[in-house]
């Protein structure tokens, strides 16, 4: 049955103006990526981390965890960001900075507190060992749209939650997905707004294509193939039981895209037991 236009007034101008008005993504950030990518002195980087407490206290975590175990002990920031390597310093900043405003409840999708963070580092962590399997150089670029790649239900969660029954209802009567549900009844569906945000947060279009199609890879123009492992990191921490929530359980499976990347039953399993491990150390280095 095709599904049926929905002509009542839909909250997409107020659903737009939330996300305008949500907090800027912190400039610790941006302030870092260009000193790591020019190899900047450690004391350049530790000037701009020294200054973010929660930042700083997270680096220094992860330096000293287990994995990140060294001969020589870890008393400072500056032997932290030494100790990490370009590549997990900049992992652990961003992670850091997406809890702050992936931390709470989002009872719109059926998810508790702290679960759509959950499910966003575990995204981030699957997609970087994607990309690695794959040898793409767009490691980082995936990480950051797998932690960003649901920041859209942080605005639609009260909306949903609000037209939760109208939306089961499209999804069961009109085999509609969730996705489409969600953008015939709201004017907009979570992905779409998720690269709305990311674009106000200045963002580069790779990760805005990773979180504007991570549930539609086919529908990406450009970067289609960061969308596609994207897709296949979501739906693959979903059935981890990470975040799946309402729209996990609703959305369907299209084998085609794990196809399309090589990736099979016996790597599914892999990754998954490697991702689990993962995300079990990154919990406990960035508890608050």
């Amino acid at each position: 049955m095709a599904n049926q236009a929905d002509h009542s007034p839909k909250p997409l101008q107020d659903i737009l103006k939330v996300a305008e008005e949500l907090p800027p993504f912190p400039d610790v950030v941006q302030k870092v990526m260009p000193l790591v990518q020019r190899m900047a002195p450690v004391e350049e980087i530790e000037a701009v981390i020294r200054y973010d407490q929660v930042i700083a206290a997270r680096v220094l975590a992860l330096a000293r965890s287990p994995h990140y175990a060294r001969s020589n002990p870890v008393r400072s920031l500056k032997d932290a960001i030494v100790s990490l390597g370009q590549k997990a310093l900049v992992e652990v900043i961003l992670a850091a900075c997406t809890a702050r405003f992936q931390d709470g409840a989002v009872q719109g999708y059926d998810l508790r507190e702290g679960e759509l963070w959950e499910h966003s580092v575990g995204t981030a962590l699957m997609a970087d060992r994607i990309a690695e399997r794959l040898g793409m150089k767009e490691r980082l670029t995936v990480y950051t749209a797998g932690l960003l790649h649901d920041i859209g239900k942080t605005v639609l969660n009260r909306y949903v939650e609000d037209y939760l029954g109208k939306i089961i209802r499209a999804v069961k009567t009109e085999r509609s997905t969730f996705l489409d549900a969600e953008r015939n009844i709201l004017g907009i569906d979570h992905q779409e707004l998720g690269a709305t945000i990311a674009k106000n947060w200045n963002f580069p279009g790779p990760v805005l294509a990773g979180i504007g199609f991570h549930h539609s890879p086919q529908d990406a123009s450009e970067n289609r193939r960061v969308a596609a492992v994207l897709y296949a990191a979501n739906r693959m921490v979903a059935a981890m039981g990470i975040g799946a929530g309402v729209d996990g359980f609703l959305n369907p499976n299209q084998d085609e895209v794990f196809e399309e990347l090589g990736i099979d039953a016996r790597t599914i399993e892999r990754l998954m037991a490697d991702v689990f491990v993962a995300l079990d150390e990154t919990k406990q280095f960035l508890a608050d």
